[in-house]
């Protein structure tokens, strides 16, 4: 597993971690930097977890609006936690990074594949598709 699968592996346990606990994605991010810094060694995809869930807490809103709006009959607090990290983090990835979308999608699905719902491959797979399809192309 690559470095940033690593990373999007962490975010997704941080995410799912802060809403288990309540606790805010900022504070988890705090929590696990502090966990982080007892390791005699930091792991490469440590940076890009940080970013990510970094990411999702500044745009918290945004991110929630896009997926609020592509559920089409549900809303997120019906979605099994895991899921909604996963989600969150592709929507962050598409929303502000320049990562391919085929990439962010692949990674989701490798996500919901392994820790998803039983559902979550196809129910993600749409939503993505479904985001970018609607995203204005770029200049």
């Amino acid at each position: 597993m690559g470095a940033r699968s690593k990373a999007r592996k962490k975010a997704m346990d941080l995410l799912y971690e802060a809403e288990q606990k309540n606790i805010d994605f900022g504070e988890m991010l705090d929590i696990s930097n502090r966990r982080d810094a007892t390791k005699v060694q930091k792991l490469s995809e440590n940076d890009y977890a940080n970013a990510i869930v970094a990411g999702v807490h500044e745009n918290y809103y945004r991110i929630q609006d896009v997926l609020d709006a592509n559920l089409r009959g549900w809303t997120s607090d019906r979605l099994f936690p895991v899921d909604r990290a996963i989600l969150r983090i592709a929507l962050w990835e598409l929303l502000y990074t320049d990562t391919k979308p085929e990439v962010v999608r692949s990674e989701a699905l490798s996500l919901a594949g392994e820790y998803g719902s039983d559902d979550a491959v196809s129910f993600i797979g749409g939503i993505i598709g479904s985001v970018v399809r609607d995203a204005p192309e770029s200049e």
